[in-house]
């Protein structure tokens, strides 16, 4: 049900509170909760008519299983995320973490194909693209092609990146980050990712006039001390102005680049030049899912893939594909594409991406294309590049623009501060817990500045 403002706001209204925040995904929720937490009033203007952000789950009722529409895993045990979970009761459990790659036209166990991950760890200077960087390593270690491909197609997937952009200096930081918080083993909230931010934003469900979903934010007109921000629905009917002292901004870079008046495109009036450089340096990485299920598990019912939790198919348009595990007897299979191939499917039609997906799984389960169309159930098809409020997966920091993230998380004074995944200088880029590290952060450097005024 579509609503301007969760407690029966009337549109076309001023509001007044300390922060105004723009976005109510990981971020958004993270610096509201903080900002609450030390007597601030907030306003959280969110475009769509939920919270979460790239957190998106739908619920199959027929399976009775969440489905993960974007973030999907809990990856090692991150302390900013799992604290939330346990807060929220809810369960989280490891997920099959057996890979098996198709190479060649045999399918076999993938884990020797991971040999790369180990020297990216330990990556040095100068930065180049992941793209030169493979290929130097590939002939210092005398790896043999498979290697080679599965790294590239680990920079498209993983990281939803361009192997021939993505700084590998960047990469290296994400992995040592990654493997110092319990690694990369992915693990699931059972109930439901979502379950996550709806509990965060129990506080602001609960107090009129504070959430406002449907809030698309257009403008945001500032000078030291004083913030306005100018908000339409997405139907296109004022909401009014919302003003604050300060204002968190946890837009994806994806929407900061947009331009009016493209759908989501937000102007700031003064521009804010050295943010706007930090953001244009940056990419989003392209990123579609394509969520199956089937009238079978057929794929249990085969010796040679029963075992596997994971599946790689390299030159495929989808080249990942995993099971709902730890979820029992489901018969639904996740299809990621990422990188240059999900942009170039994201300008296909619905029936043209489903159709790619079953050829690279005729392949790995040796059915007919015809014969999975007749074992299919049920399907659906999750393009975030047509997302207007999103534009993409998450960042992607190209070969010699490190510095931009740290630019971008710069605040503009004591009036405007930026929070994020893509704002996270620390190594957790395109992450939930990394979007939640940085909507605390930014809330601490707006209280500090604002206890120094």
């Amino acid at each position: 049900m579509g609503a301007s403002a969760r407690g029966g706001s009337r549109s076309g209204m001023d509001h007044e509170a300390d922060v105004v925040i723009l976005g109510a995904g990981a971020a958004g929720l993270a610096a509201a909760e903080r900002l609450m937490s030390q007597g601030l009033r907030v306003l959280v203007l969110e475009a769509r008519d939920r919270v979460g952000g790239r957190v998106a789950t739908l619920r199959d009722t027929v399976a009775d299983v969440p489905l993960e529409l974007g973030a999907e895993f809990v990856h090692g045990k991150p302390a900013s995320l799992s604290r939330r979970i346990h807060r929220a009761g809810l369960t989280v459990s490891p997920c099959n973490d057996t890979h098996a790659l198709l190479w060649r036209g045999k399918l076999g166990d993938g884990e020797d194909a991971f040999a790369f991950q180990e020297p990216l760890m330990s990556a040095k200077g100068p930065d180049r693209p992941m793209t030169a960087w493979v290929a130097e390593q590939a002939r210092i270690h005398r790896w043999p092609p498979i290697v080679c491909a599965m790294a590239r197609s680990y920079v498209r997937g993983f990281y939803a990146a361009d192997p021939d952009v993505a700084s590998t200096l960047a990469i290296a930081r994400m992995e040592r980050t990654a493997d110092a918080s319990g690694g990369t083993t992915p693990s699931r909230v059972l109930e439901g990712y979502d379950r996550v931010p709806h509990a965060m934003a129990a506080k602001l469900f609960a107090k009129p006039d504070t959430l406002f979903l449907n809030a698309v934010a257009e403008e945001v007109r500032w000078r030291p001390g004083s913030v306005l921000v100018r908000a339409r629905t997405r139907q296109g009917t004022p909401l009014g102005t919302f003003r604050g002292k300060h204002a968190v901004v946890t837009l994806p870079v994806g929407v900061l680049q947009a331009k009016p008046p493209a759908p989501g495109a937000v102007r700031f009036v003064p521009r804010v030049r050295e943010q706007e450089r930090a953001w244009n340096r940056l990419a989003m990485g392209s990123l579609v899912k394509v969520l199956l299920r089937f009238r079978s598990a057929f794929w249990r019912e085969q010796e040679a893939t029963a075992r596997f939790g994971f599946f790689h198919v390299p030159a495929s348009a989808f080249p990942t594909w995993w099971t709902l595990s730890p979820h029992r007897r489901t018969r639904h299979l996740v299809g990621w594409s990422g990188g240059p191939t999900a942009a170039s499917l994201s300008r296909s039609s619905e029936k043209v991406v489903l159709g790619r997906a079953l050829q690279g799984l005729s392949q790995l389960f040796h059915l007919s294309v015809r014969e999975l169309h007749a074992r299919l159930e049920a399907w659906h098809v999750q393009d975030w590049q047509a997302e207007p409020y999103t534009r993409g997966g998450y960042a992607v920091i190209p070969s010699g623009a490190m510095d931009a993230v740290e630019a971008l998380a710069r605040p503009v004074g004591r009036t405007l501060f930026f929070a994020g995944e893509a704002t996270h200088a620390g190594g957790d880029e395109g992450t939930v817990h990394g979007a939640l590290e940085t909507g605390r952060r930014a809330a601490d450097e707006l209280l500090a500045r604002r206890s120094k005024a």
